[in-house]
Order: C-alpha cells, then structure tokens, then sequence
C-alpha cells in the first residue's frame, strides 16, 4: 500500500498492482512532482498507470477528470478498486494497449502522465504521439531511466528535469 501525499485524500492509502513489470514511483519522487506542478487542474491522462497513483493525486488536487491507461487487466482492476473505495467518481478506467488507446481518442489533455515498462524503447515516438492529445500549454510528465538524455521534440519545451536516484523526471510544456 502507497499513500496519496497531497488534496483532499491527502493520507489515504491505496494498493499497488503488484505486477512485475510495473513499479510504483516513490513517494518523494511523487511529491516533486506535484510540487513542480504548483497547480493541477483540467482533464488528466494516466498513461501507463499501474496503480493510479498519479492520476488519483491529481484528482485529489483538484484535476477535474482522469482517464486511467493501462493494458495488464489486474491493474485496471485494482486502479477502479482503488478509486471505488474512495469514492471518487470523476474519472474513467480503460484496459487498453496505449498506441491503441491514443490512435482511438478523442479527448484533449491537459496534464499528461508517462510512466512506461522498464523495457520501454520508444520515448520519442510516444512523446509525439502523446503531443498530439496535449492541450497548448498543457504538461507531460515523464519518467524515465536517470540513464537517458532528455528527450527532444519539436513542439513541446523541457520545462524540468531532475535524477531521483535511478529515475528521472522530464516535465513538458507544450507549445
């Protein structure tokens, strides 16, 4: 179990997916996060979401909606578990593969969550994608292998990136 650090469900506790391929992003990696952020506000996407910590903090912060991605079933299962036994209601939970779930919607985000498997190749190609869905101004959070450079792309500005031990976050701004 993870606690929600920040808004209204500030101290609740949720279950992780306890899947191998996914890891749970540390807390303090999560509170800078959020803390770079300022604010959170507007429609959220959770791509990758595993537990759904990230999108559940941004709806305790005051996101006004959160579309929960992830294609392993157990943990779409435990995100809408999650969700239910906090009662939130303003959000919508898809198992789904994320290439599929982005060629298909028809939805602008304003704030977008990254988180891919370990084994994940194609930064680049989905920062492109995932542009695509990302209101002017709206920001994309990535995390990544400390290991890696910044990733670049045309229409969206490196407005953070921080090493958290072996992770780094890239925040984007698109413009």
């Amino acid at each position: 179990m993870i606690k929600i650090h920040a808004g209204k469900y500030k101290g609740q506790k949720i279950n992780i997916t306890g899947i191998d391929s996914t890891r749970e992003t540390a807390s303090m990696v999560r509170e800078a996060v959020f803390n770079s952020l300022y604010e959170v506000d507007g429609k959220v996407l959770d791509l990758f979401a595993g537990s759904g910590s990230l999108g559940i903090t941004a709806l305790s912060m005051g996101a006004s909606f959160c579309y929960f991605i992830d294609n392993n079933f157990k943990a779409t299962k435990n995100i809408k578990d999650n969700l239910d036994k906090l009662k939130i209601s303003n959000y919508k939970v898809i198992n789904q593969d994320y290439n599929f779930f982005l060629k298909n919607n028809l939805e602008i985000f304003d704030l977008i969550f990254l988180d891919p498997p370990y084994d994940f190749k194609e930064y680049k190609k989905l920062l492109i994608e995932v542009r695509k869905v990302l209101n002017l101004g709206g920001k994309i959070i990535l995390e990544v292998s400390s290991k890696l450079d910044d990733i670049l792309i045309d229409s969206l500005g490196i407005i953070k990136s921080k090493k958290y031990g072996n992770k780094k976050i890239i925040i984007y701004q698109g413009l």
